[in-house]
Parts: structure tokens; C-alpha cells; sequence
């Protein structure tokens, strides 16, 4: 979910090469609304700052509101304080990369996060 759709597509096309099926969400709000229908997703790439809701409470709020779900979060940013990413993972973000990245930065942490991808 980013409220970019340059950085949507780019991602889109990035997992997707990588075997991953992909859906968009231009902000938090209308990802968690997603998520609450009830389909089964293993990662959501989230942008901190996004409007209608910024990433950081997006991930809060699908940690608080939907326990069931063991898919991981990874925080998509430009921003790169330490506080800042302390936060994220302490709201339930899984990892955090940090725009503008590569396919093995992606790779990298698809791999720390221990989810398939095939290359």
C-alpha cells in the first residue's frame, strides 16, 4: 500500500517477477479494509506516509484488530530515522527497507523474513 502509484506499479511488477500475486491499496484505510474481508495475504508492503491513514497506524491497527492473521508487514519508506523505525517495529512492522531500494534489498528481506520467492 503506498499512495504512489509509480511506486505501486513498481512494486507490483517487482513481487510479481518474483512469483508473488499482488493487489493495491492507495492508503492504510483502504488496506485494512481490505484485510477485513477476509482474504488471506502473507505481506503487505506499507508506506509510512500515506493519507486517510499513514502506515504507522495501519500497521497498529492490523495487529490490534486482526490477531488472527500471521501475514508479515514490511514498512516501505523514504524516511530513515532510527526513532522512526524503532516505532514501526514496535507497532508490529516485520522489517522495514528503506526507499529507493534494489530487487536484492527486497530479496534480502524477503529472505530474513523467511517468505518464498522464486528468482
Amino acid at each position: 500500500m503506498d499512495d504512489s502509484r509509480v511506486l505501486r506499479s513498481h512494486l507490483r511488477g517487482m513481487m510479481q517477477a518474483l512469483g508473488w500475486q499482488t493487489e493495491e491499496a492507495e492508503n492504510g484505510l483502504c488496506a485494512l479494509e481490505r484485510l477485513r474481508e477476509g482474504d488471506d495475504f502473507e505481506l503487505a508492503l506499507v508506506d509510512v506516509n500515506m493519507p486517510e491513514m499513514n502506515g504507522i497506524e495501519c500497521v497498529k491497527r492490523v495487529r490490534n484488530e486482526l490477531p488472527e492473521r500471521e501475514m508479515k508487514l514490511m514498512m516501505v519508506t523514504t524516511e530513515s530515522d532510527f526513532a522512526l523505525i524503532a516505532e514501526v517495529l514496535a507497532q508490529g512492522a516485520d522489517e522495514f527497507l528503506i526507499k529507493p531500494f534494489s530487487r536484492e534489498n527486497l530479496l534480502a528481506k524477503l529472505r530474513l523474513m523467511e517468505l518464498p520467492f522464486t528468482t
